[in-house]
């Protein structure tokens, strides 16, 4: 394997300087994690300009770093910079938000390499069906698209745009819902791992845990808050072109990869 110039990077921040981020930016309270740790990123690399270029493609919490200490949040990222470079974009009066940064190059991964992923995504699509409630014939030609939830675009024909009662409620992990639904995603997986031949899927994605997550976005100066899929996704991948992949591993995968979803974590098959 040769090195490619793509880094993957360990940011660990203090979460009580996140929290000071978010009473300066007057976010309200109980504010998703993934949108204060974007706010807190925008000021660590805004420099003179109203709009910070945030120098990391995707991140993550990391899984496995910092769930048994309150005060440091571990993220993953990837980057074209390593850590020398990140720490000259840093903002000096806002370096104590960070405690930590490491980086490492990532290997290019050639045509043919097999490797186990894990992805926190929010598999949704877009679609210009309906809303739940709305009438079709009324919306006409001006129906704009929206984002839709994957498996719920997947049961509408059914319910004729409108999910029965209970769609919200919780559901057992070995149950029929959980199946279909890990199905569904790992279809959408599959379809965004095809993109332009970058890989294929191995095995059938397993899908290790789904929460309903409230997300709070800001639009036209006005923030507002939404139910989205939060889905960790796991399986093994085929490389089927190594200068497609890396462009996938920079994109990241799927919507709202600013906010900690979409960044594809590799290991060893």
């Amino acid at each position: 394997m040769t090195e490619s110039t793509l880094h993957l990077i360990r940011l660990a921040l203090d979460r009580r300087e996140l929290s000071r981020v978010g009473a300066r930016h007057h976010l309200p309270s109980g504010v998703d994690e993934g949108y204060l740790i974007h706010a807190g990123l925008s000021q660590l690399f805004a420099h003179s300009s109203d709009k910070a270029e945030i120098p990391l493609h995707s991140f993550v919490v990391d899984p496995q770093v910092g769930h048994d200490d309150s005060a440091t949040l571990m993220l993953l990222a990837y980057s074209d910079c390593d850590e020398a470079d990140l720490q000259d974009r840093m903002v000096s009066e806002h370096r104590q938000l960070v405690r930590h940064c490491a980086s490492r190059p990532m290997p290019t991964l050639q045509t043919g390499t097999r490797a186990g992923y894990r992805l926190r995504a929010c598999p949704i699509v877009r679609t210009r069906r309906p809303g739940l409630g709305e009438d079709a014939e009324r919306q006409g030609k001006r129906r704009k698209s929206r984002e839709l939830d994957a498996w719920l675009a997947h049961r509408l024909p059914e319910w004729s745009a409108e999910p029965p009662r209970g769609e919200s409620a919780p559901f057992e992990r070995s149950g029929a819902e959980w199946t279909e639904r890990q199905e569904v995603y790992g279809a959408w997986l599959a379809r965004e791992l095809e993109r332009d031949g970058a890989a294929s899927m191995e095995e059938a994605a397993r899908m290790e845990s789904f929460q309903r997550a409230l997300v709070y976005r800001r639009g036209r100066g006005k923030g507002h808050r939404m139910t989205r899929p939060d889905v960790v996704l796991e399986g093994m991948l085929m490389v089927q072109d190594e200068g497609s992949f890396r462009t996938l591993l920079r994109r990241g995968i799927g919507r709202h990869r600013a906010f900690g979803f979409g960044m594809l974590l590799l290991r060893a098959p």
